[in-house]
């Protein structure tokens, strides 16, 4: 055979093959798959028997434009019924599970919104809603533009592994929890929410001693409630924050840098005979961690002058291990 027909016909194979000559090039790279798993936790407030959330849907929302992911949450012996959860039965680091092993796509994702059934007075009962202390009862509502009973709760920014991925939404009720003068509803801000890798995050754990606290109630006698009381808590500030203030807000999406980025009650536990706390999906950094006895004058909105940190210490959060912290007199 000539040596240029040679050349020529092997020059002519190669660029049917670069032209997509073979059909296994023409087909799109499916796109790899991730296990996806969402719990609901909640760090407590005081003076409510029960914070009832009513969860209709989470949605994923896929970074690169894909279609928009939507699981609808019901109750597992009535699939008519969206899950009803009183987040005070899940404190600390307990998690009620939504989700549990959805197979959905690995990768980046924008946000992720949890779908809620608003208070409505006339259903309390398959409605969100609060119950307090003494047993009256309010709807709980998350405002929203638009009125069609449904509050948004939106959080940006998460990535899905080619694994299992177990994340929580975290509610610090403290933060999210408002009363408003003139209304008959509890409004739940989504500011007071946050979603956590359980992968990613730790808990913080103590004890507060008593000569502290009654330290703390003596020196400042004069913010007892009316009965006497007062709100015992720790309140956890980013390391770079100079002056740590209280809960309060600039606007209703974003949490002031000097504020708390979670907060814990300090309650005493008769088994123990001791003051204990925990906060619960801490990511792991530099932190400062505070006691207060003020807790109780701690208005969520709005920056109370008259309110005071006890007791201010600076913690690291290690990645794979929790954190034990105490507070005392000696310190």
């Amino acid at each position: 055979m000539n040596i240029k027909t040679t050349l020529l016909s092997s020059a002519i194979l190669v660029a049917l093959t670069a032209c997509g000559g073979s059909d296994n090039n023409d087909s799109p790279t499916p796109p790899q798959s991730a296990k996806f798993s969402l719990g609901v936790s909640d760090a407590p407030v005081s003076g409510l028997r029960e914070v009832n959330v009513v969860f209709n849907s989470i949605t994923l929302k896929q970074a690169n434009g894909a279609e928009d992911i939507t699981f609808a949450t019901r109750e597992a012996d009535d699939e008519t019924k969206p899950e009803m959860v009183n987040l005070l039965d899940y404190t600390g680091d307990d998690i009620f599970s939504l989700l549990d092993d959805e197979d959905v796509p690995a990768g980046e994702y924008s946000w992720i919104r949890a779908d809620i059934i608003n208070g409505d007075a006339n259903d309390l009962t398959m409605t969100s809603h609060v119950v307090y202390e003494d047993g009256s009862i309010a709807p709980l509502v998350v405002k929203r533009k638009g009125n069609d009973g449904i509050g948004e709760i939106q959080l940006d920014g998460f990535t899905l592994n080619q694994t299992d991925n177990d994340f929580v939404l975290e509610f610090d009720l403290k933060k999210s929890l408002v009363d408003p003068q003139n209304s008959d509803e509890i409004f739940l801000k989504p500011r007071g929410v946050r979603l956590e890798n359980l992968a990613e995050s730790e808990d913080i754990e103590g004890t507060v001693s008593d000569a502290l606290i009654a330290n703390c109630e003596t020196d400042n006698i004069a913010l007892a409630a009316e009965d006497g009381s007062f709100g015992h808590a720790v309140y956890l500030y980013n390391s770079d924050v100079a002056e740590p203030l209280d809960i309060y807000e600039v606007t209703e999406d974003e949490t002031p840098a000097d504020a708390p980025l979670a907060t814990a009650n300090v309650v005493f536990d008769s088994d123990d005979n001791q003051y204990e706390f925990e906060l619960a999906f801490i990511t792991a950094g530099d932190y400062q961690l505070a006691y207060t006895c003020a807790a109780h004058i701690d208005d969520a909105e709005i920056q109370d002058e008259a309110f005071t940190l006890y007791q201010v210490k600076p913690v690291t959060v290690t990645a794979g291990d929790d954190l034990d912290v105490t507070f005392t007199v000696s310190q």
